[in-house]
């Protein structure tokens, strides 16, 4: 960025050299990534006192801190800026995303029937409340408002472009070429609707090509171009492998989750037993900045030398620009969906540049961006790493894209279908219509939690032990505090309990998006003082030495990690049938699975974890057990045998 976007002193600017200022600095908050866009904000805060009375500025400046996902800081300022220029369309739309990011649909929709009525007579107004409907994604009605304005005025040049526009952007293709084609005589050919009219005619020419009469109306097409395009892979040919192979490892982030920690943990046993951390690079989606940490197990990766690639650092590129591909394809490549588009354009250099023999991909997120980015790069080998329920299962997670994705990596050569639970795996060859043995098992690799704990942990410990002296029994839980972990059952089972046995204390550790709810049930059921809230901490094992039993509702699962470090330091469990749950232990002897996952029997629950605390408390050899049960199924040894095996298969 130039000087004048760096500004230092307070002193008043030229109005011009605002602009200009401002208009650098929103340009670069647009570069991949958070990052810039932070720093950018960071930067155009110090022209807060020079915009005032500056429209242009104003809204300059508060585009580019809505970049940085600063909502709640521009949420006010927006509204103030309409209540200053009440009929400017740019703040008009603004002040519609703002409400609706903020979930304040009512108050969107109000704004947008104020000033665009949906009865108006005005083609301009109307126009402008179906792009507003674009805006809060209703679809639907900014298409049918859309040609509802076309019918009446079909030369609307302008109307027409932007439904086109639009319509494209969704995948809708044979939809926007039928608005296109009756005023194709009417666009330049090098002006934006000419240009979209030979792009979409292409694309949907290519796709007829393809597969004959099944791109439609009404249909996204980018989904037809996936299936299209992955075809071209299932006879593909497979390059010889090193000898050491070279491997990536690709994830969606670094934060504190078992999926996480366990890639994380097989990196750094990948480079010891390879022989060097240049042998294996982690990509990620994003390490988070800031108000999202996800980057809990970089320092580990870091501290061996592993390299870390974050995506959303990456330059976007076209696949046509790093590879000589048939028309087809390369045609196909211009019409993905989104999340495929944005690991094709970001990781099929990754993984070309590095020229590596392994893709080992995990979790349903991370396939969607990088299976096919992998296929183009020509990686003769391609995990699929499954580590919970599958999206059909997951149904507030499926996406459309899954299903053609994994029905067609199962068909390719090279690719290898990969479960952390048995269990899970069956259920994923079930949906796939596949044989179980075609999803390989990998166990987690588990060692004890040994990171000491920081000196203000010890000192909370000991406060809440004073706190509750008269306690006997010390009830744990080790999760995010998602709702898909179902936390709150678990503060009702907290409370179940200590009334049937209130010489009992309880802690919790882990943070999330569920933190206040928590607390606030908590001081509902009066159990503030009872409930330790740990947060975040890297000093596991020292808590799970403070509990008498680890407890576990998670309502989705693949194989849970803290079940079986829970074990590693000698504790029992109790956990809900999640998933790959009840491989994580020894019913009955190292644990108890509960009745159902949704709504478990709290008082049964109760029970269970009551019988396990006072049994493993009378006999220190049940905690024994559970530690040699974790070392012969779960040990770091075994799960990194059993990886090299696949990729030497």
């Amino acid at each position: 960025m130039s000087s004048l976007a760096h500004k230092a002193e307070p002193d008043p600017i030229d109005p011009a050299e605002l602009i200009a200022a401002l208009t650098e600095l929103y340009e670069f908050s647009t570069k991949p990534g958070l990052r810039p866009a932070l720093k950018a904000a960071e930067m155009a805060r110090r022209y807060a006192d020079d915009v005032a009375g500056d429209l242009k500025a104003s809204i300059l400046l508060l585009q580019i801190l809505d970049n940085a996902m600063l909502v709640s800081e521009t949420a006010p300022k927006w509204e103030a800026l309409y209540r200053a220029n009440p009929d400017h369309p740019k703040v008009i739309r603004h002040l519609v995303s703002s409400f609706w990011k903020r979930s304040m649909k009512d108050e969107a929709m109000a704004i947008i029937d104020r000033h665009y009525p949906a009865d108006s007579d005005d083609r301009r107004e109307l126009a402008r409340r179906a792009a507003l409907y674009d805006a809060i994604y209703h679809y639907d009605d900014c298409f049918a408002l859309f040609r509802k304005i076309l019918a009446a005025h079909p030369d609307y040049l302008s109307a027409r472009l932007d439904l086109a526009v639009r319509l494209a952007k969704v995948g809708f293709l044979v939809d926007a070429l039928e608005v296109l084609e009756p005023a194709a005589d009417e666009f330049a050919p090098d002006s934006r609707g000419g240009l979209l009219l030979v792009q979409v005619r292409h694309q949907v020419e290519c796709l007829e090509r393809l597969a004959p009469g099944r791109a439609k109306h009404g249909e996204d097409c980018r989904l037809l171009a996936l299936e299209c395009l992955l075809r071209f892979f299932e006879n593909r040919p497979l390059r010889p492998t090193k000898d050491p192979q070279k491997i990536s490892l690709v994830t969606g982030g670094l934060g504190a989750g078992g999926a996480e920690r366990q890639l994380s943990k097989l990196a750094c046993l990948l480079a010891e037993n390879l022989g060097s951390p240049d042998l294996v690079s982690v990509a990620v989606k994003t390490l988070g900045v800031e108000h999202k940490p996800n980057d809990h197990f970089l320092p580990d990766l870091l501290d061996n030398g592993i390299e870390v690639v974050e995506l959303e650092e990456v330059t976007p590129t076209p696949v046509s620009d790093h590879l000589d591909l048939d028309p087809d394809m390369a045609t196909l490549c211009t019409m993905l969906p989104p999340q495929v588009n944005y690991g094709a354009t970001r990781l099929t250099s990754y993984f070309l540049d590095r020229d590596f023999d392994v893709a080992s991909i995990w979790q349903d997120g991370a396939t969607l961006y990088g299976a096919l980015a992998a296929l183009l790069a020509g990686v003769p080998k391609i995990h699929l790493v499954f580590r919970g329920q599958p999206p059909i299962v997951r149904t507030d997670r499926n996406q459309p894209e899954y299903e053609i994705l994994y029905r067609a990596m199962a068909r390719i050569p090279g690719v290898t279908l990969i479960s952390n639970s048995s269990l899970v795996g069956n259920v994923y060859a079930d949906w796939l219509d596949l044989p179980s043995e075609r999803v390989r098992t990998l166990y987690n690799a588990v060692s004890p939690c040994v990171e000491p704990p920081l000196e203000e942990e010890i000192e909370r410990w000991e406060r809440f032990v004073a706190q509750t002296a008269d306690a006997e029994t010390t009830i744990g839980g080790v999760f995010r505090l998602e709702h898909v972990k179902q936390p709150l059952p678990w503060v009702e089972l907290a409370a179940v309990y200590s009334q049937r046995y209130p010489a009992s204390r309880f802690v919790l550790v882990g943070d999330g998006r569920a933190r206040g709810e928590i607390e606030e049930l908590i001081a509902h059921h009066g159990l503030t003082d009872r409930v330790l809230m740990v947060g975040r901490s890297r000093s596991v094992g020292y808590w799970y030495e403070k509990m008498d039993v680890k407890v576990l509702l998670s309502r989705f699962e693949g194989l849970p990690n803290v079940l079986i470090e829970a074990q590693a330091a000698g504790l029992p469990v109790v956990a809900t049938p999640a998933g790959g749950s009840v491989e994580c232990f020894i019913e009955g002897e190292t644990g108890h699975v509960l009745d159902c996952t949704e709504k478990p029997d709290l008082v049964a629950a109760s029970e269970k974890v009551h019988r396990l605390a006072k049994r493993f408390q009378a006999d220190p050899t049940a905690s024994d057990r559970a530690r040699d049960f974790v070392g012969e199924r779960f040990s770091d040894e075994q799960s990194l045998r059993t990886f090299l095996h696949i990729c030497s298969t």
